[in-house]
């Protein structure tokens, strides 16, 4: 396909649609801009590319899908039993904030099943939820080696997730997102695995969860780094409250609460921490630099709490 022929690229979406299938090239080392939404907005509001209903597969490298300053839209949605898998693109740019049904899912919205591999998610924004990405009820997204990174949300800076939804990431980034809520980076309602996956500098500016905020379902962490997060309330690095939190090998460091719990705050649910690392975390306004417990439970295994200020754990913590 032609650098920058959106025309061409919004028709072959919708013959891939129309075919229940397709798989689209782009040109490498491309911007498509668009200047607008590519149908009548729909009851999620306004997107620039046409929904996606079939199995649709979109491959470049070093290609770009953005939105042009001027009216606001989201890039893409996917529809419930729709398909799309990203190689190779960069979403960016996408404005949900028409509303009310618009608000969510900066760059895209999930309510099916969304893949990104060697792809990013960078610079979105919606008033709502999920300003990267939004997981909608029973929809899922897969992110291998991808980024969602500089997103900005209401709730989920980077991605949020829904009852039932699911996210699963492999060798990824979720960084330098902002909730205006919670959730800086991720917030959850559903079910979440992290497998080397880094979280750097994400903030919740208001309420809690830097990183994270997660309320319900389990989440999975393995090999994750989780640093230089910072919350407005409390959780500079994760706010649990309800999950079935497990953490193995993660590097939870150098993050900064504006109340109780600079590494983790645990306000309910279940939270195992096993082989792990809480330094370097501050509660700069209240108590439990690396962890506070206010509710549920909270289980140490070979890991270090340590270097926190102005406290470890509160209250005490065997292992700590």
């Amino acid at each position: 396909m032609a650098c920058g022929d959106v025309g061409a690229l919004i028709s072959a979406i919708t013959d891939a649609n129309n075919a229940g299938s397709g798989s689209i090239t782009l040109a490498s080392n491309c911007v498509y801009s668009l200047t607008g939404p590519a149908v009548t907005p729909g009851t999620n509001g306004p997107d620039g590319l046409p929904v996606i209903t079939g199995n649709v597969t979109l491959s470049g490298s070093d290609t770009t899908i953005t939105r042009a300053s001027g009216t606001a839209f989201r890039i893409a949605e996917v529809a419930p039993g729709g398909t799309l898998d990203l190689y190779g693109i960069t979403i960016s740019n996408g404005s949900a904030t028409t509303g009310p049904a618009g608000l969510n899912g900066g760059g895209i919205l999930d309510a099916g099943t969304l893949r990104l591999t060697s792809s990013a998610v960078t610079g979105n924004t919606a008033s709502n939820l999920g300003g990267g990405i939004e997981v909608a009820n029973n929809a899922s997204l897969t992110l291998n080696s991808s980024q969602v990174n500089g997103n900005t949300g209401g709730d989920g800076g980077g991605v949020h997730i829904n009852t039932g939804g699911s996210l699963t990431a492999l060798g990824s980034q979720i960084s330098n997102n902002t909730a205006n809520g919670s959730g800086g980076g991720i917030s959850n309602f559903g079910n979440v695995t992290l497998t080397s996956v880094e979280l750097r500098g994400n903030r919740a500016i208001n309420f809690e969860g830097g990183a994270i905020t997660t309320n319900g379902g389990d989440f999975t962490m393995n090999s994750v780094i989780i640093d230089g997060n910072s919350s407005g309330s409390h959780g500079g690095g994760i706010a649990n409250f309800g999950s079935q939190l497990l953490m193995q090998s993660v590097a939870l460091t150098n993050n900064t609460a504006g109340g109780n719990g600079g590494g983790l705050y645990n306000a309910s649910g279940t939270a195992q921490l096993i082989g792990d690392q809480v330094t370097g975390n501050t509660a700069g306004g209240g108590q439990g630099g690396g962890i506070f417990v206010a509710g549920g439970t909270v289980t140490l295994t070979g890991t270090t709490v340590s270097g926190n200020i102005p406290d470890n754990c509160v209250p005490g913590l065997p292992g700590c």
